[in-house]
């Protein structure tokens, strides 16, 4: 067995380069003897070439020639980041995990805010229904609870969703004609929650969804951020108010009708003592940004305008507000 391979190991790797050798240009003849070969080269390496044929001529006159241009390379622009530098990642809302416990309204509508995922208030909703009250019915995935009053024998409804800040809850409790109940009633739940949240572990797997309708994202406008809303423009307008009033900036104008507000952000620090009497040092700042709001269908856009040379930047300014938005 070992001469058998002896015997046609040679062969076998004469017959591989001599294989080889035909695709290479440069390679003609191949001489092997007891195991060892040896190669001659072409001495003209473009001869196969030269052999192809005449050239092709073309017409000086390019104008004939129809030309497809279906990838064009792109145009040189300004570069968004330098070389070498890291990309700043897509924002994104957060919560302090304070756990606040709040009622809040907006004209004749109260809702409760929570700062909790709608699937953990879900299971202390249902607690405090337990105590007075039928379970008529539910439904975890669309946030609304049908319960009856056992003292007055009156029915009404709970509708949990997400709230505007990351981890946030909002709770509005109607009645048959999709009016807010009596403030006493918020009051009752909102101190059952707030009483009951610090600690709590539960979680409803069955409301998981609601914990991903978000009532606010971080959206880029002509390359700059900005705030989108799915809600109306006067809700967008009030927490945006809010927060703005809980931040250090310095509103110079607002107009709702108009749908904007000034800010001044080089002097946050300024009292606001001379701010409530409107002192005239408060009418001459300069204005730093504009925050416009745009209603797109059933959304509301916010928008911010740099006017000034101030070196706040807009991640800044949406970092402020998101720690105050609620």
């Amino acid at each position: 067995m070992i001469d058998f391979v002896k015997f046609y190991k040679p062969l076998v790797i004469c017959s591989l380069l001599i294989s080889s050798c035909s695709t290479t240009n440069q390679l003609v003849t191949v001489e092997c003897s007891e195991g060892r070969c040896e190669f001659e080269g072409r001495e003209n390496q473009n001869e196969r070439l030269d052999q192809e044929g005449e050239k092709l001529e073309l017409p000086n006159d390019n104008s004939a020639i129809e030309i497809s241009n279906d990838f064009p390379i792109p145009e040189e622009s300004q570069a968004l980041i330098r070389t070498g530098e890291v990309p700043r990642p897509k924002k994104i809302f957060s919560s302090q995990g304070s756990e606040t416990v709040e009622i809040r309204r907006l004209g004749e509508i109260y809702w409760i805010y929570a700062e909790s995922l709608p699937s953990k208030t879900w299971p202390l909703i249902k607690d405090f229904l337990a105590n007075g009250f039928s379970l008529v019915e539910e439904s975890p995935s669309e946030g609304m609870i049908s319960s009856q009053n056992l003292s007055s024998g009156e029915n009404f409804y709970i509708r949990l969703e997400h709230g505007i800040k990351n981890n946030s809850s909002e709770v509005y409790l109607i009645d048959q004609n999709n009016n807010s109940l009596d403030i006493s009633f918020f009051e009752s739940l909102a101190g059952y929650i707030s009483e009951n949240l610090p600690g709590y572990e539960g979680n409803s797997i069955a409301a998981q969804s609601l914990n991903l309708n978000k009532k606010a994202r971080i959206v880029y406008v002509r390359k700059e951020i900005g705030i989108e809303f799915r809600l109306g423009y006067e809700r967008a307008w009030s927490a945006i108010s809010r927060a703005v009033e809980k931040s250090d900036f310095r509103v110079i104008d607002r107009n709702r009708e108009l749908r904007y507000i000034q800010l001044s952000l080089n002097n946050p620090t300024t009292t606001r003592f001379f701010n409530f009497f409107g002192s005239a040092e408060e009418n001459n700042a300069d204005v730093d940004y504009e925050l416009t709001f745009t209603t797109v269908g059933e959304n509301t856009l916010l928008e911010f305008k740099k006017v000034s040379d101030t070196a706040v930047s807009v991640n800044e300014i949406v970092d402020e507000i998101n720690e105050n938005l609620s």
